[in-house]
Order: C-alpha cells, then structure tokens, then sequence
C-alpha cells in the first residue's frame, strides 16, 4: 500500500511537471538539472547502503564495456504507447534513480523479449540497413499516434519535431559509425554536445546517460534503457559499449558476494560466468579499490 501510493504522487508530480515545462519551455534545462542533483543523493544513499550490507557493494556509477551482442533480452518496453511504463516490472515504473544501485529479489528478471523485437530496433534495421525512410518505419507511425493522443514520445510534440528527431538519429549513427562511440562523460568534455539535455554531473552522465541494463538471476544481461544507443550498436556490430548496471538480483549478488568474500573462486564457477564484467575486480582487493578510487 505504501510503496503503490508513493508510485502515484511520483507519477503525479512527473505529470504536473511534464505539463508545467510544455507551457514554459525555456525552465526544462533548469528543471532537470535540479532533478538530477535530487536523483544522485538517491543513488548515492543505494549505494551506502549495500556497502554496508554486502560484501561486494554495487557501484551505480561505474562503466563497463560490453559487447553489444551479449546483450539479448530487454525487460522494459517494446512497442511505443502514451505510457511506456506498462510494458515493464511494476517495481521498475519510476525513473531509473529509485531503484539504480539496488539489489532486488522476485521475478521480475523472468519476463523478457528480445531486443530485436522492439520497434526501436525493427524500424533502425528497416531504416539503416535497407533503406526505409523514417516515415516508413513503425517507429515513426507508433510515434504520431502518441503525439496525437497528447503525448510527447521521444520529446516530440509534432511532426516536425519529430523530423528533426529523425535527423538526429541519422547524425548520430554517421557519427558513431565515424568516429567510435563515446561515453557521455566524453561527450560532456568535448566540444560535442551530448545528445540529451547537458548532463551536469555523475548521476545524469552515467546512470541516466548510458546504456542501462539490470543483471538476472542466473547473471544475464538485461536490457532497460538507452534503446537508440544499443540499437545503432548492434548495427554497426561494435565489439564493446559503455554500460551501467542498474539492479542485480538477489541470486546474483550472492555469487558476487562470494567472490568477493573468497568463499568462491572465479575458476569454480561456470565457464560462461568466469569472464562476467560484472565480477571482474572483486577476487583482488587492488583492483577493487583502484575501481571505486576511479568512480568517486
């Protein structure tokens, strides 16, 4: 009861404040950059609290390089729709800061669908790879149908608006395909701006900016957010990405914790998990500090 009538006064205030900055453009950048200083103290308490709790803390903040194709599943959303959150876990239906650093048991790692199935994915390949123009696309259909049912999918709310979108995406997949791809981090530093509104610190770099996946039980990759970026990866066929973790399963971090403590060596374990991103470091304590002295 508790947890469900926090969801809704979370999805009331979004809603009143997607509505104020709709009516009042020019407050947005403001607005979010307030939001991701209220959304690192957040992160920042998750990730106290398994530091405290588990002998391998989760580090929210940290990059991994992952290659792309070891990414399959996603567990968030596949089609486009006014409300995007009722196409994932009922936990996971607030922005990425609650729940980024936590560990978390139940199923909600069990309901899954490839990502080559999503709209973001089909209408990329339809558009890159054969051609299709983006009016063509379902993206772009799925895409008018929210914008005229008052919505503002992909921060569009027009036509042109989209267009312009369009071009964008078109720019960034010539220039990752040019250049390599870049963190956000990166991004922020050079003369470049990133692709989203300008990301002012940690938390809007990282865990809002890059590539989000959660970890399953059985150690699975997960994919949660970043669609655009992941979809114009897999095209490309990029060896590594830059990733953040978001949430790992209970079961999970058991192994990670038994790894960590030396109570499981690295070689003991399946050969699948033996080279996971997601334990490299934690059976030498020098390269665990050397990671968390690189993050703060």
């Amino acid at each position: 009861m508790i947890q469900e009538t926090y969801h809704t006064l979370v999805h009331r205030f979004r809603t009143t404040a997607t509505g104020f900055m709709k009516k009042h453009p020019t407050v947005e950048p403001t607005l979010y950059r307030l939001r991701d200083g209220c959304a690192k103290l957040i992160v920042d308490a998750a990730r106290l609290q398994t530091w405290l709790r588990h002998d391998a803390p989760t580090n929210p903040y940290r990059v991994y390089w992952v290659d792309p194709t070891e990414i399959t599943d996603s567990i968030s959303w596949q089609e486009l729709s006014g409300d995007c959150s009722t196409a994932i876990p009922d936990r996971f239906t607030l922005p990425n800061y609650h729940f980024a650093g936590r560990v978390l048991d139940g199923d909600w790692d069990t309901g899954r669908r490839p990502f080559s199935e999503s709209v973001i994915y089909r209408s990329f390949q339809s558009h890159f790879e054969e051609g299709v123009r983006w009016p063509e696309t379902d993206l772009y259909a799925q895409c008018l149908d929210v914008i005229e049912a008052g919505g503002d999918p992909w921060r569009c709310r027009s036509r042109s608006d989209l267009d312009r979108r369009c071009q964008g995406i078109d720019a960034l997949y010539s220039t990752v395909e040019a250049d390599g791809y870049s963190t956000q981090a990166e991004l922020q530093a050079s003369t470049a701006n990133p692709f989203d509104h300008a990301r002012s610190n940690t938390y809007a770099q990282t865990v809002d900016g890059e590539i989000a996946l959660m970890v399953g039980r059985d150690g699975e990759l997960l994919f949660y957010d970043g669609r655009n970026r992941l979809a114009i990866a897999k095209l490309l066929g990029l060896e590594a990405v830059p990733v953040v973790i978001l949430v790992r399963h209970s079961q999970w971090q058991q192994v990670r914790d038994r790894v960590a403590s030396g109570s499981t060596t690295l070689e003991s374990l399946p050969d699948r998990l033996q080279s996971h991103p997601d334990l490299a470091g934690l059976a030498s304590t020098e390269n665990e500090e050397q990671s968390v002295a690189t993050l703060q």
